[in-house]
């Protein structure tokens, strides 16, 4: 059941994603390339590794964008869904999208999505490219919460300061939902967490819950209750989801102090 459920957010990421989850650059824990996959799809996701598992998912998706789904595979219909989503968001930021393929509206997606980002967090977009942009988005977010939490950020290196926000908010949710986090570890309590949410999304949707699994429910929600969930703010939807998950150091991360980097 534990292992099933955390299989279920993770790959499920694919098909919260793409449905526009809000906020876009949610996760403080996310490295310099989450950042800019988050910009990239502007909270659309990415393809699935196994997109035949979201198949009915993708056929309700592509109906309602408008894509024919007869004699079309799970994998087809993926891509033919991301990309519509794509040249949406494209078109909402000013991008001509005539001609162009796949990966260069990605990269103007991308450019826009971060410098725009950027610019409402206060930093400066003169002359960094975007990798450098990314990690000041990302050092920026983590700070900024962490000051919300009233985490003292003095001396603190960034990863440090991330993971220390992530299980911050991690207990904040533990609580609020009566679990109690002593003597557990992060990822029985993530589970732990996730589990519930999940369960009260289907309460408040009126999903019966009897006798399926968690990844019955969650494919239910995402697959015909989204839109709802959505505007409830329901888990996957409640916009802290990516303060859970992880990601590799980004480049620019050596292990200095915020501090320290800042004074470079």
């Amino acid at each position: 059941m534990k292992k099933q459920l955390l299989t279920v957010v993770l790959s499920g990421a694919l098909a919260m994603g793409v449905i526009s989850v809000k906020p876009v650059f949610a996760g403080v824990n996310q490295s310099v390339e989450g950042v800019q996959r988050e910009a990239e799809f502007a909270g659309h996701g990415h393809m699935h590794k196994n997109p035949e598992k979201h198949l009915e998912f993708y056929r309700k998706q592509a109906e309602k964008l408008g894509i024919e789904t007869e004699g079309k595979d799970a994998r087809t219909l993926a891509e033919e869904v991301h990309l519509a989503y794509l040249k949406q968001e494209a078109k909402k930021l000013g991008v001509e999208t005539k001609g162009k393929d796949f990966r260069s509206l990605v990269n103007e997606v991308r450019k826009i999505r971060l410098q725009n980002k950027a610019k409402e967090l206060g930093i400066s977009i003169e002359g960094k490219d975007l990798n450098e942009l990314a990690y000041e988005v990302r050092e920026t977010l983590i700070v900024n919460k962490a000051k919300e939490l009233k985490i003292d950020t003095k001396g603190k290196d960034l990863e440090g300061l991330a993971k220390e926000v992530r299980l911050a908010i991690l207990k904040k949710d533990a609580a609020e939902l009566g679990i109690n986090p002593d003597g557990k570890q992060e990822q029985e309590l993530i589970k732990e967490v996730i589990g519930k949410k999940i369960l009260q999304t289907a309460k408040k949707l009126g999903i019966e819950t009897r006798n399926k699994s968690t990844h019955e429910i969650m494919e239910e929600v995402l697959t015909n209750h989204a839109e709802e969930a959505k505007k409830q703010k329901l888990f996957p939807f409640d916009g802290e989801r990516g303060f859970y998950f992880g990601g590799h150091k980004g480049d620019f991360h050596n292990g200095k102090s915020i501090e320290h980097k800042k004074k470079e």
